[in-house]
């Protein structure tokens, strides 16, 4: 995994990586990567294996041309793909947070 390339999570949030770490308690590889759109941007690890799980490369510019969307609208249907996900269920429900990201 090389750094600053761009993902797309299995929920639709757009993603930018910035390196592969080691967790200092155990030496395990982790992802730092920076969320950036459609919710307020900021940085995260996750573990190397669940990281590749969950996120789909993409390129930058499927993610510039995502980011031209209504965030509104793409905000919502992040939060009902996690809803439908966590619940098990093929249809999409609403979710009432505000800005979880994963």
């Amino acid at each position: 995994m090389e750094p600053s390339r761009y993902y797309r999570h299995q929920d639709g949030g757009l993603y930018r990586s910035i390196c592969v770490a080691r967790h200092a308690d155990d030496g395990s590889e982790v992802v730092v990567y920076e969320h950036l759109w459609p919710f307020e941007p900021g940085v995260w690890v996750r573990n190397k294996e669940a990281f590749l799980q969950r996120f789909r490369e993409t390129s930058e510019a499927a993610c510039r041309e995502a980011m031209q969307q209504d965030q509104e609208q793409a905000r919502q249907a992040v939060q009902q793909a996690k809803a439908a996900r966590r619940s098990g269920s093929s249809s999409s429900s609403s979710s009432s947070s505000s800005s979880s990201q994963t």
